[in-house]
């Protein structure tokens, strides 16, 4: 009986000796697995963010691209417009430079007339001449007249820049009543400061007692 006792003992202890070891390499294993899956999942993790941070540069670096094409494109048309602007602008230039060519050549040099010493109304010869003036300027009603005042250089200064206007009115007030509109005319008086002959003698001083017209475009 004792000796079935100490068999029986010696058996569960074999049985708990193996159920310890069995269990131990159970544990062995699952801490061996875990470890497995966790290195998995850093590899798949660090995988994942490498490619991240990959597609990251990517879409960066063809960001920059996008940006640095379209700045050219940009500075391409921006070179284009202002080429363009350039080209019309000459060409508005020289259109406007031919165009005033043109009317300068059209616009006919209007006879002066003349006055006697010390006067300023308008003698009869003097009046056919603005009769012409007056039917040029109204068939040709883009342009305006300046009409100047001159004196010989006999009297003050004062007293013939008077003289002078009082001559250019004279001559303005005979072409507005013959339908030449206002607007189109002014007067301004030089007196005796622009003498068209220099001499001082009488032959001169007629010349420069005079009305002198200078025809231009009207302003638009």
């Amino acid at each position: 009986m004792r000796r079935n006792m100490v068999m029986f003992g010696i058996v569960a202890l074999v049985l708990c000796f193996g159920l310890v070891f069995v269990t131990g390499c159970a544990k062995k294993s699952v801490v061996k697995e875990e470890a497995g899956v966790s290195q998995a999942d850093e590899a798949k993790a660090k995988a994942a963010a490498d490619e991240a941070a990959r597609l990251k540069a990517q879409q960066e670096q063809e960001a920059r691209e996008k940006a640095e094409r379209e700045k050219a494109l940009w500075e391409k048309a921006e070179r284009e417009r202002l080429a363009k602007e350039a080209a019309a602008a000459e060409e508005a230039r020289k259109l406007a430079a031919k165009e005033a060519a043109r009317q300068k050549m059209a616009a006919p040099e209007l006879m002066d007339i003349n006055f006697d010493f010390d006067k300023y109304n308008l003698r009869p010869q003097d009046r056919d001449i603005l009769k012409r003036h007056a039917e040029w300027l109204l068939k040709n009603t883009e342009f305006a007249v300046a009409i100047e005042g001159h004196c010989d250089e006999r009297g003050t200064a004062e007293y013939n820049m008077a003289l002078g206007q009082r001559r250019a009115e004279a001559a303005k007030k005979f072409l507005q009543d013959s339908g030449v509109a206002e607007a189109r005319m002014k007067t301004i008086s030089y007196g005796k400061e622009l003498p068209l002959d220099p001499g001082h003698n009488e032959a001169a001083w007629a010349k420069n007692r005079r009305a002198h017209f200078v025809v231009t475009p009207l302003s638009k």
